[in-house]
């Protein structure tokens, strides 16, 4: 499981790298990864506008879309499954008109 990070010392990095502190002089202050603080620098400058991709907002949109998604595939699937069990056991009476035998 990745570590979490408090929220507002990943805005701290964020904001110290983007004032122009190297990322190597913070990897050796903080023990943080190197690849995790640029991921960060990188969500950062997406976030404000000059490099390309998508945002904070929109990614945690997109992974609260995707888990509704597959919750929602799973229900339905559950009734298929349901709707396939009572099919089974439906009586269907003849055609000719006559009544079901009584149980």
């Amino acid at each position: 499981m990745p570590r979490q990070y408090p929220p507002h010392f990943l805005r701290d990095m964020v904001n110290r790298m983007l004032a122009g502190e190297s990322v190597l002089s913070l990897v050796q202050e903080t023990s943080v990864p190197e690849h995790t603080l640029h991921r960060w620098k990188r969500q950062a400058l997406i976030d404000v506008g000059p490099a390309d991709g998508v945002d904070s907002a929109e990614g945690a949109e997109l992974r609260e879309a995707k888990k509704r998604i597959k919750a929602l595939e799973k229900e339905l699937q559950l009734v298929k499954d349901a709707s396939e069990l009572f099919d089974a056991q439906a009586v269907v009476p003849p055609k000719d008109g006559r009544p079901l035998p009584k149980d």
